[in-house]
Formats: C-alpha cells, structure tokens, sequence
C-alpha cells in the first residue's frame, strides 16, 4: 500500500516518538504558544489524533518575554518501565524533565535540571542506566554532550562527557541515542533547520564513544533533490509493533521556494544493511511512501482537528473561554503583536494545508466597544486582523495588515446590520477577507499575499501560520458563533 507524508500536517516540528505496548505517542515542539508541547496518539502509524498537551499550566512555565520562535524546543518522549518520560529546552529557562504512569492523569511538574546549557535533549534508557543528550556550544563549536541522570529527580549523577561534534555539517543538534546489537548509535541533526537539514549517524562500541560515522552520512536529506518535501530532518528511531524500523522526521512543503505552513511531521521506513540504517531505500523523503508493513484493513485517512477542540492555543499566556457549537472568549484589551508579557484575546489553530477555509459569525449588538474578528497570525510583526471594531460614535468594517514596517489599514462605516459573517479563504498565493450580512450581501472585502506570512519573509524561521479570532475589548465577552477551519 501507499500512505502520504506529512503524517501529522501544519506547524508540528521535532517530532519524537514513542511505543508502550499498544499505542504509539509523538510530542512536537511548541515554541511561544500555549498550552505547550502537543501528543498525538496512533494506533496504527498513519492516522494520529491529537491527545493532549504535556505543559498546560501557566506556572510551570514561564514563556513571558518570549520572542517568536523562542520557547519550547524539540522535546523528547519515551517509556520506560510503565512510565512515560518527556524532557524539553525552554531557552529563557533550561532543560527540565516529567514523567507520568498515565497519560490521562497528566504529566508531573517540570523538573529543571542542573546541567550545563543546551538545546533538543534526550533520553536513552539503556541496560538500566538513564542517560541524557543534549547539544550544545562548546568554545565556539557544536557539542554533543551526555551524562547519567536520576530521571526522576533530575539529579545529574555523572559529569558531562562530550560524545560528538557531528559528522562535519553546521548546527550539530537533535542528538537521539539508542542500542542496537552491540553498537551504540548516535543520529543528529546537521546543515540547519532549512534547505540544508540532514540527518546523520555515528556508532561506537562505547556509550562515551568514540563515535565513527557511517560513510553512506547524511543517511537522510532532501537538500539536493527536486521534492514537494525539503527541509528535512531532526530524525527519532524507534520499532514498531511487528519489530520493523522506523523514523519520524520534520520536513516542509514550500510552493515556490516559500514555506507557509512551517515544519511537519513526517514517517519513513528503515532497513538496516550491514549494521547501518537506509531509510527510505533511498536515503530521500517522499510524499507517497510504498510499503507492505501494514494490513489492508489500515487506511490512511488524513483527519484534521477541528476548530472548536481542546488543541487551541494562545500566545505565551493562558486565556479564559469557553466553547460548545460557539465559542465565547474573555474579552482582553492588549492588541495582537503589542505585548510579550500581557495575555492577549487570540485563540487560533496551526494551518494545515494550503487551501483552506475559516468562518464564523458575529452579532454586532452583543459586541462591546473594540475591535473583533479573524486573524492571520505568523509573528508580532507579521499578522492580519479584519472584523468588526464598535467605539461610543461609530461602528466600522475593518482590515489592518501589518508586515514588519509596513502598516496598511482599511475600514468602512457600518449601519443597520444585524448579523455579519466573517471569512477567510485561503489557496496557495492569497488569503481573501470577506463579510458578509445578514441578506448574504458581501459588505467588505480585501485580500493579502500569503508570502508575507511565510518563513522565508518573516521574523519566525521555526513556526507556522496560525489561523483564529480575537477580541480586543476592555469589559465583557465576545460569542463567536460556530467557528469552523476547513481543508480542500
């Protein structure tokens, strides 16, 4: 049979992954948004559906000051005697590790570790010890570092030994460890997060090393080929059910050298071939991948969350909602892209595919004074806004875009409408911005490239697009009335 990559589309990146027995579990990175840390749950590889988030309390995490794509980095998840384990970077803090019996009970508090500082830890449980990876920049050079640790105390109990600096690629990063036979090997990230990701392997007879490379490196990278898929990278081993080797990895799918989408989470088939990995059979990512590891009754069917789920997410600080077939948020007054330290009214999904669709509808008499509708949000210097903004004298359609330094602003005096729709449709060069009243008359309309939300154009090389609505008000609360993001 035939499954398509991405396996988990829109901003989903650094996956890693887990298996206890029965279901498996990939954790993404975050970055400035929250709730942080997304896991999805499969039981078949190909169809995932989004579990929940492993950081959800706004005291175990501080993200206040968090510049775009700062924050949560490349978290990694295993299970270990019954117990799941997850540690993660968050860059203004460190490295911290929780672990939990039962997903549905939630995950521990954080515990931050005493441990020299780095980026995309690790864990390896390997004959009863617990060891920890991580990379990091050691007098001017990559540096993979490890040591043993309690990973229920966070208790460093050997000293940092560096094991690696890469295989001769930039940014030396993503170090995952696992034993096979009798070799120990080491797969890392290299050449950047963009045009240039590969993945590569090194193996030693020694957990310390030293660690000699395979001569087939980079064992994956799309760096060199004409593919929907490039960018692709940061790589977790693991085997599945039947015994078969895989690998998780992110990749992008730019249209025309621009990523809109950011970074997702892709599967691909290992074979191993005198004691080194092929992945793919070709060493390249591939949207459609062939294979005969799964029955015929396992069907692919590339579901998408829908807009009203417990996966939205607000930026850097918690917000108060609430939602059935309408969702109502807490009205806050910090605008959109204004503030790094005060929550602000925006809850907002990851786009998933390039043509899309986001609806929802407003009634202008329940609106407070301010400003409210639909946002196209990438960073604080690169959003869209339009809906409805309500002031003592007037009430108005609006459109605002703001692209770095450039500020455009449309709007028109609103009257005698009741009922206005608001929507947002998207395709692979523009997003139109239409609303609609209550006789399905188009009352306002505008339209935005959407290059200038992509990674390539923006101040946020680590994310996606996020999609979703706003309500910028002193007092009150806004009801957005069946919201709903739907794909072609």
């Amino acid at each position: 049979m035939k499954y398509t990559n991405p396996i988990i589309k829109g901003f989903h990146p650094d996956p890693s992954i887990c298996f206890d027995g029965k279901s498996y579990y990939i954790v993404c990175s975050s970055f400035e948004f929250f709730p942080c840390l997304p896991i999805f749950e499969s039981q078949d590889l190909l169809n995932w559906h989004f579990k929940q988030y492993a950081i959800d309390c706004p005291d175990h995490i501080n993200l206040k000051e968090i510049s775009n794509s700062m924050g949560l980095f490349a978290p990694t998840i295993r299970f270990f005697e019954e117990t799941y384990f997850l540690v993660c970077t968050n860059v203004t803090q460190g490295n911290f590790i929780c672990h939990t019996k039962n997903l549905d009970h939630g995950w521990s508090d954080p515990i931050w570790i005493d441990c020299p500082f780095g980026i995309d830890p690790s864990l390896s449980f390997i004959d009863g010890r617990f060891f920890f990876q991580l990379a990091a920049s050691m007098k001017g050079k990559n540096s993979i570092l490890q040591f043993e640790i309690d990973p229920y105390s966070g208790k460093m109990l050997t000293d940092p030994v560096e094991i690696s600096q890469g295989c001769g690629g930039r940014d030396a990063e993503a170090p995952h460890l696992f034993k096979k036979d009798e070799w120990y090997y080491l797969v890392l990230a290299e050449g950047g997060t963009r045009e240039g990701h590969m993945v590569t392997i090194q193996r030693s007879k020694s957990i310390n090393g030293p660690y000699e490379g395979a001569n087939t490196n980079p064992i994956l990278s799309n760096r060199d080929i004409k593919s929907r898929l490039q960018a692709v990278g940061h790589a977790d081993f693991f085997q599945d059910k039947k015994g078969s080797w895989w690998l998780t990895a992110l990749a992008t799918r730019p249209n025309r050298h621009f990523t809109l989408l950011g970074r997702e989470t892709i599967l691909l088939p290992v074979e191993w071939i005198d004691g080194w990995p092929v992945v793919n059979q070709t060493g390249n990512a591939s949207v459609e991948v062939e294979t005969d590891r799964f029955s015929k009754s396992v069907k692919q069917r590339n579901e998408l969350v829908p807009f009203l789920c417990k996966k939205l997410q607000s930026v850097r600080l918690p917000i108060d909602y609430t939602y059935d077939t309408d969702l109502v948020i807490d009205n806050l007054p910090t605008r959109l892209g204004t503030s790094k330290d005060e929550p602000i009214a925006f809850l907002s999904l990851s786009q998933a595919d390039t043509t899309c669709c986001f609806e929802t509808t407003l009634m202008v008499d329940e609106c407070q004074e301010g400003t409210f509708g639909i946002a196209i949000y990438k960073d604080d210097l690169h959003f869209c806004q339009f809906g409805l903004r309500k002031t003592k004298h007037q009430t108005e359609l609006f459109s605002s875009k703001i692209i770095f330094d450039l500020h455009l602003h449309r709007s028109n005096n609103l009257k005698d409408r009741k009922r206005l729709t608001l929507k947002l449709s998207g395709d692979s060069n523009s997003y139109n911005l239409l609303i609609i009243d209550e006789t399905s008359t188009v009352v306002f309309k505008d339209q935005i490239a959407v290059r200038h939300f992509t990674n390539e154009c923006s101040d946020s090389k680590f994310t996606g697009v996020q999609l979703g609505v706003f309500a910028e008000a002193a007092t009150g609360k806004t009801r957005f009335i069946t919201p709903e993001l739907t794909y072609q």
